[in-house]
């Protein structure tokens, strides 16, 4: 590997590429571009800048803004400098910001948006390190606190400074520095985890660089490749998957609205790939049903008929080991002619150019794989965890198993431990967790092996499959010990549920929490002319019947100690704002227990029900 850091690989690229476009950005309705030769100049100046205002190298640089240019630019300046940046999350709750920037002793913190700023000036007399403000938002409209001054100001008792004046000091420094070019550590990304505390995982330049190469031999990402970015950065997939690895090839990066403006962005952008989560592909697979079930009679049953014939070729063309077995000649025909009526148009909402998605993040459901894959659309699912760095395995061109997380990285090995538990070793394993030696013991064995805490198996041809995580068991007060996400997984098949959480530990039988999907139900209701408001609704005996039939059909597919006695329907799904789901829309059963404990205790006898942990 001949890249030295992260820095150094991406100033290579920028004097490879020159002209050529490396990110689009929306201002407003209108695309601009950022060329590949501006990029490079503004790392070196935000670089220069940094270290006019006193930057050193170890130094902890935080970044709290939404997907925009800025956030690679601010991040790879500091790794130009040797620095360590923090990456932080929008949703985060301002005490868990003070946490994370005092545990990781941030000096420098890099913030864009009122919301942001107004967290930081809540909390920042509680981190005594933090010396620097600096602002990525655009213009003299946006500036901190002081309009008249557009290059630097003040934010509450700590100097703050403009990107553009960041990068204006860097440009009039005498002399040019180099970049750092054998760093070693990088970032100290705190994971936000399903349990406790967020811990700060240290991956060095060494970690990413491995990930990246390796994301890049196995994937044919070209640098003719367009794709968006909407997953956040501050999450280490979207990171290195979504923007190392894509810098690493010359592709280029698109950033627009997030999540709120996607569909009309993925119109405009037309990418050709790009990382998603399972929520994303389960809200479109969703949204086909809503359509189908609020169709008139005669298009409700050319989608019906257009759903099980993209299901069956689906089915077909993921049934080897390479995902492009060829279809029986008959259902050739008839997937022509869904295709023709149904399937091209959801190609056109996702831009029309892909070639391929990445899904990872979290489980997913191998029905709506087979589906997309049936559309047309191939879905490549991969595994990971940030302690990894983050990728550990991915289904890739001819080797591409439903069901399965795919075959391991090239320079990663996995193994399977006796309890069934995995292991994984390589140079993308990282350093420790940031001031948590016994903690870092426990993670990482005296042979180098990262146990994941996830369960699961390889199969003869390489395939990782993973069935459990080992950490999320549900021990009942019978000693019961029962895996609760293939049971969620069971009921997220259905269009009904959108979320399901299983309930059970330490209590004498198991329940479960649903979402319902809103849309479906509400949609359901008014053909059968139910008219009540929400709440109401779901109450209705009609309503809870459809959602008993789902309940029962699952329970009859499971053993008898498996079996869930009661279920509630959840009026409000869960959020991220209630800190319920991760940045990767994960559930935090720990938060959900304390969140719901009104419908919990309505599923359990008062009595002799110690609480959960």
């Amino acid at each position: 590997m001949s890249d030295t850091s992260l820095a150094v690989m991406i100033l290579d690229r920028a004097r490879r590429y020159g002209s050529k476009r490396v990110f689009q950005r929306k201002r407003g309705n209108r695309w601009e571009d950022i060329v590949w030769q501006q990029f490079g100049e503004q790392i070196v100046h935000a670089a220069q800048g940094l270290a006019v205002l006193g930057f050193q190298p170890g130094e902890r640089l935080a970044i709290l803004a939404d997907n925009r240019p800025e956030w690679p630019l601010i991040d790879l300046a500091c790794l130009y400098l040797g620095g360590v940046d923090v990456p932080l999350y929008l949703t985060s709750h301002p005490n868990d910001l003070a946490y994370i920037l005092k545990d990781a002793g941030v000096t420098f913190l890099a913030v864009a948006g009122d919301d942001q700023r107004q967290k930081i000036k809540q909390i920042a007399a509680q981190v005594p390190t933090l010396s620097q403000i600096i602002n990525l938002d655009h213009g003299p409209d946006d500036e901190l606190d002081d309009a008249s001054a557009p290059q630097e100001g003040r934010f509450g008792h700590l100097p703050s400074l403009s990107l553009k004046g960041l990068l204006a000091r860097g440009a009039q420094a005498a002399g040019a520095t180099q970049p750092v070019s054998h760093p070693d550590l990088a970032t100290i990304i705190y994971t936000s985890g399903t349990t406790g505390l967020p811990k700060g995982v240290m991956l060095t330049h060494a970690n990413l660089l491995a990930n990246a190469e390796d994301a890049t031999q196995i994937l044919p990402i070209t640098e003719e490749d367009q794709t968006i970015s909407f997953l956040p950065l501050s999450h280490s997939f979207e990171r290195t998957a979504g923007l190392y690895t894509i810098l690493r090839t010359g592709a280029c990066i698109a950033y627009g609205g997030g999540t709120v403006t996607l569909t009309k962005d993925l119109g405009e952008v037309r990418p050709t790939l790009f990382c998603c989560v399972p929520r994303v592909l389960e809200l479109v697979y969703r949204r086909i049903f809503s359509e189908k079930e609020n169709a008139p009679f005669g298009k409700k049953q050319i989608l019906s008929w257009a759903l099980d014939v993209g299901q069956a070729a689906g089915r077909v063309r993921t049934a080897g080991s390479t995902g492009e077995a060829p279809l029986p000649l008959l259902l050739k025909l008839q997937h022509r002619l869904a295709d023709r009526l149904v399937f091209h148009k959801l190609r056109q909402v996702l831009g029309g150019r892909i070639r391929f998605l990445v899904s990872g993040g979290a489980p997913l459901n191998p029905e709506i794989a087979r589906f997309f894959f049936g559309a047309g659309i191939t879905v490549y699912e991969g595994y990971g965890m940030t302690e990894a760095g983050p990728v550990i395995a991915c289904n890739i061109p001819g080797q591409n198993r439903v069901g399965t997380v795919g075959p391991a990285l090239p320079q990663v090995t996995v193994r399977i431990a006796p309890d069934g538990e995995i292991y994984v070793r390589g140079p993308s394993v990282m350093q420790g967790y940031y001031n948590k030696p016994e903690d870092t013991a426990q993670a990482i064995d005296a042979e180098g092996w990262l146990h994941t805490g996830d369960v699961g198996e390889i199969d003869a041809k390489g395939f990782v499959t993973i069935t459990d995580r080992k950490k999320d068991l549900i021990i009942t007060s019978e000693g019961e010990n029962i895996a609760p996400q293939p049971i969620e997984g069971l009921f997220q098949q259905d269009p009904l549920i959108e979320e399901a959480c299983l309930i059970g530990d330490q209590r004498p039988y198991l329940t479960v929490l649903l979402v319902p999907n809103r849309t479906l139900v509400e949609t359901t209701a008014k053909k059968r002319g139910l008219s009540q408001d929400w709440e109401a609704l779901l109450q209705h005996t009609t309503i809870h019947s459809l959602f008993r039939q789902r309940f029962d059909a699952v329970n009859k597919s499971l053993p008898v100690y498996a079996q869930m006695r009661k279920f509630t329907l959840l009026t409000e799904p869960f959020s991220q704002d209630r800190n319920e789901l991760t940045p990767t829309l994960k559930v935090k059963r720990h938060e959900v227990l304390l969140t719901r404990q009104a419908e919990i205790a309505a599923m359990y006898p008062t009595r002799n029900v110690p609480p959960e942990a």
